[in-house]
């Protein structure tokens, strides 16, 4: 993870049993929010409602790219197979 510059910061965990819930609400006339859900908790994911700029996209495309990983390594675990990140932590 990047080293913080200022600006928004929260570090918040969010546990999921295998039963989570992962949403992208998108709107006309504002930017979308990407919701994910674990029984009663729900952490939202959204950007400056009406500004987007270069590091906005650049954001999401990481946040798409950490997704996918995740989702590999999940389903690599499942199978029974190793990590394919030689370096534990590092997507």
């Amino acid at each position: 993870m990047a080293t913080r510059k200022g600006g928004s910061w929260q570090r918040t965990a969010l546990h999921v049993d295998g039963k989570g819930k992962a949403t992208c609400t998108t709107y006309p006339d504002r930017t979308p929010v990407l919701a994910l859900g674990a029984g009663n908790s729900i952490v939202s994911v959204c950007l400056h409602a009406d500004q987007i700029t270069a590091e906005s996209v650049d954001f999401a495309r990481d946040l798409a790219k950490a997704a996918q990983v995740f989702a590999v390594e999940i389903e690599r675990r499942w199978r029974g197979l190793p990590s394919i990140n030689a370096q534990e932590g590092q997507a």
